[in-house]
């Protein structure tokens, strides 16, 4: 499985690469970061709330999104100026891990079901935090944006809405089980693609160096707050915890600064130099599990 994880992800990549190349995209590009969305909220979104069987199963992903509001805290502290809660958002939201398109599928693949379920639910959980990014990156947005197309961006929080409803109305069919799982390359490679579409969009192509030191400074938090959290889980969750905490860059920067008009240095150097944070958990994971 790990295997199949890491051809999709080189898939995908090319797949991006290529899409960058053609002119003809640049303005189109948003829609395909809209419909990448989409896809990745339904499924995964409806079918984790379905599935939840009681209150352990949310403690330790909650942990998760607790650090990622300290990081957003600590970014509107310090930010200042002009699109200053915007920026912020940015800054922080390049410190948090990548649940969706890193913990989802090498949680898969190494720990099977017990750490995939930390990994769904660290991600979906994550959504009214998703929809604060959201709301204060639309605000502040150097580009506009159409009042109609709040809902397609702001789908995890919907549709985890929908799930948590199914899950009053019963329990969770089997099939939901294999649906996450059957999830885990496409969305490796669909983020993949779109991800790097959107560091490569001209937009994009910026200078990260300024970025550099913020960037590693919020990374470090994240690494410093998760630590205490690794060392009291159980097995099954220290793996998709161990994944947050040494992931790859978080796709969403990159993908909403070039819907939104953002050019932040910061994103810049994450998308660049966060890679080997996530090799380095790879190996991790790779070890604990064989």
């Amino acid at each position: 499985m790990s295997l199949v994880v890491l051809a999709a992800y080189a898939f995908g990549a090319l797949l991006g690469w290529s899409a960058s190349r053609r002119p003809s995209l640049e303005r189109t590009w948003p829609r395909y970061v809209r419909a990448q969305l989409l896809v990745a909220s339904v499924v995964l979104s409806v079918s984790a709330a379905w599935r939840l069987t009681g209150v352990q199963d949310v403690v330790w992903p909650l942990a998760v999104v607790a650090v990622c509001g300290v990081l957003l805290a600590l970014a509107l502290l310090l930010s200042r100026g002009e699109r200053r809660a915007g920026r912020a958002v940015l800054w922080a939201w390049t410190g948090t891990p990548n649940t969706g398109f890193f913990v989802v599928p090498f949680a898969a693949a190494f720990g099977g079901p017990t750490a995939l379920l930390v990994g769904v639910l660290a991600d979906r959980l994550g959504a009214p935090l998703w929809a604060l990014y959201v709301g204060l990156l639309r605000r502040d947005a150097p580009i506009p944006q159409r009042r109609r197309s709040s809902w397609v961006d702001q789908s995890p929080v919907l549709a985890l809405i929908v799930g948590l409803a199914l899950h009053l109305v019963g329990p969770a069919p089997d099939w939901t089980a294999a649906v996450s799982l059957a999830m885990a390359p496409v969305l490796a490679a669909t983020g993949a693609a779109v991800f790097v579409g959107s560091v490569l969009h001209p937009t994009q192509r910026i200078d990260p160096r300024p970025g550099v030191g913020r960037w590693a400074a919020f990374v470090a938090v994240r690494i410093a707050l998760l630590a205490p959290a690794i060392m009291l889980a159980p097995d099954g969750v220290r793996l998709a915890l161990i994944l947050c905490a040494l992931s790859i860059p978080a796709f969403g920067p990159a993908q909403f600064s070039t819907v939104y008009g953002y050019s932040e240095p910061v994103v810049a150097a994450s998308a660049r130099y966060g890679w080997w944070i996530g090799g380095a958990g790879i190996l991790v994971g790779y070890a604990i599990t064989h």
